[in-house]
């Protein structure tokens, strides 16, 4: 997947890639004056995604090289819903609550960070070619949904569940 310098997650909230090549979050608080809020580097976010993500994965004790690419594709949606997660935690004092609410909600912004991350992410091909699926991408991500910073390992091995059981369901069909 090509590399992009910008990615817009909601009419005014960006990720950007800086002359020094820095990624990081950006807010247009006033298209009229131009206004351009820094919110955050997105090292930080990655950072502290990745943690979560990796701790998460360990939960499932999965030694089985047939579901080592279900787990790899599982981990990526997870990282998605918490680069959601931790951005909107983040903006709740700088956006309006519609945009707070757009950015939780809605598909979109979700599809579009996971589009960020396939730049930078191994993933097999047809990892890949399930992520760019947005039909796929909704069915399985919905099946996530529900994933926080702080999960319990009952929590996320039935998030697992869910999530194996729905990508069974569209293999099969």
């Amino acid at each position: 997947m090509e590399k992009k310098d910008a990615y817009k997650l909601i009419d005014d909230l960006f990720i950007v890639k800086t002359e020094k090549g820095n990624e990081n979050l950006i807010y247009i608080a006033d298209p009229s004056k131009n206004k351009i809020i820094r919110l955050l580097n997105l090292k930080e976010v990655e950072a502290n995604v990745s943690k979560a993500v990796q701790k998460y994965i360990r939960f499932l004790n999965e030694d089985n090289k047939e579901n080592l690419s279900k787990i790899e594709l599982f981990a990526f949606l997870l990282k998605v819903k918490l680069y959601i997660e931790y951005i909107s935690r983040y903006l709740l004092g700088y956006m309006l609550f519609d945009e707070h609410e757009q950015l939780e909600k809605d598909i979109t912004p979700a599809f579009i960070i996971a589009e960020y991350l396939l730049s930078k992410e191994h993933l097999s091909e047809e990892d890949k070619s399930i992520i760019k699926d947005a039909k796929l991408f909704d069915k399985l991500y919905s099946s996530i949904k529900d994933v926080t910073f702080k999960m319990t390992v009952f929590d996320i091995k039935y998030i697992y569940l869910n999530f194996n059981l729905t990508l069974k369901a569209y293999l099969k069909a």
